[in-house]
């Protein structure tokens, strides 16, 4: 049970999400500024499935801990060979605390599918992937075997698909491992064809370009905050989407023709992925404006094969005149958006917006969105501003 590797971005660059005023020394929130921030993120057990904290932690803290590797190795001792599965989930935890690495990751994910722990090791595959644990295709197969004892039958059939196209070539393991038992018993049919699918090659290229994409999302805690008090987001090189993506990022066909391409697209969370659809985030940013350029954050639902369903502007703001969004998505997948005027503290069309923070917001409108069991976007309800 394991999931595929894309090195979290250690950037070069940070920004807040939530408060785009142009950047000052005591408020460098515009854009993205080249400095850590004064106190350093302390990773606690609560933060260990936050892949945006996990991803700030790296950022701050480049070199790997020695602590981490040694409680790493007991762990492993105790799972592999004394066969104790509460010190070795203790240990992994605690490995990953000082340090996070996607081989800690991975095997408290085989931790907790010893433990009948589906859920959590799903978490832990996850972030597995997302640290840069190779081989991809094993982590792929375990969750598999993660979806398929929890009965999730469509997600189990398209992660073993996707394991064997990635390179899992132990056909006699997928025809025997218990942990696909419910899929190929209770979904005979589903799992034929998925194999037969897998095994001839269909749809092989279109499959992975799409599990490269998505791969590169990590998948944030609940409720997600794209407002001032959220932390920082951290853009950079490595978290930059490739205009190879394109066919994923609807804005990119514009910008991709166009003689100078001006806009530039960073991958954010995973917000969830179900049965049904895929639902991420991605932060657009005008390049020419360079660090004191706001952000946008585009909210995106997809097919389980990676075609657009439902898209919507959640939070940010293209222009600093525009008003600004703040949005918090919750575990049910409702989410509110609300309006913001800015007052700066000098006047922008003298001053222009560098040096110059907000000092003061004022609530103008707000509604409330949900995204349904098919993955399109809908509108619920104004809110009444004044509650």
């Amino acid at each position: 049970m394991k999931h595929v590797g894309y090195i979290f971005a250690l950037a070069a660059f940070v920004a807040s999400c939530g408060n785009p005023a142009a950047p000052n020394s005591e408020n460098p929130v515009g854009g993205t500024v080249n400095e850590t921030p004064s106190e350093p993120l302390q990773l606690s057990k609560a933060d260990l499935f936050d892949g945006e904290n996990v991803r700030l932690f790296l950022f701050q803290n480049q070199k790997v801990n020695q602590e981490s590797t040694q409680e790493f190795l007991k762990a492993l001792d105790e799972f592999k060979n004394k066969k104790n599965l509460k010190a070795a989930a203790e240990g992994f935890l605690t490995s990953i605390i000082t340090y996070p690495s996607s081989k800690a990751y991975y095997e408290l994910g085989n931790v907790y599918m010893e433990q009948k722990n589906y859920k959590q090791a799903l978490d832990a595959y996850s972030l597995a992937e997302k640290l840069g644990y190779e081989p991809f295709s094993k982590v792929l197969f375990n969750v598999a075997c993660a979806h398929s004892q929890l009965k999730n039958y469509p997600l189990s059939a398209d992660y073993l698909q996707y394991a064997i196209q990635s390179g899992y070539s132990n056909i006699d393991n997928i025809e025997k491992d218990a942990d696909l038992k419910n899929l190929r018993e209770e979904e005979p049919y589903l799992y034929k064809r998925k194999m037969d699918q897998a095994l001839s090659g269909m749809s092989d290229i279109e499959n992975l370009h799409w599990l490269q994409f998505k791969r590169n999302f990590v998948q944030a805690a609940f409720p997600i905050n794209m407002n001032a008090d959220q932390g920082k987001v951290v853009l950079d090189e490595k978290n930059r989407i490739s205009y190879d993506f394109e066919r994923f990022v609807s804005e990119m066909r514009d910008e991709r023709f166009s003689r100078e391409v001006s806009k530039g697209f960073f991958n954010f969370v995973q917000v969830t992925e179900t049965n049904n659809f895929v639902a991420l985030i991605y932060v657009v940013k005008d390049e020419f404006n360079g660090d004191m350029s706001p952000l946008t954050y585009r909210l995106v639902t997809f097919t389980k094969t990676g075609k657009i369903i439902d898209k919507m502007e959640i939070a940010g703001r293209e222009d600093y005149s525009e008003e600004l969004k703040m949005c918090t998505i919750n575990k049910d997948l409702t989410f509110t958006v609300t309006n913001y005027e800015t007052t700066f503290q000098k006047n922008p069309e003298e001053e222009g917006y560098y040096d110059n923070p907000i000092v003061s917001k004022k609530k103008v409108s707000a509604e409330k969105y949900r995204i349904d069991t098919s993955g399109k976007i809908q509108f619920v309800t104004n809110i009444n501003i004044a509650a």
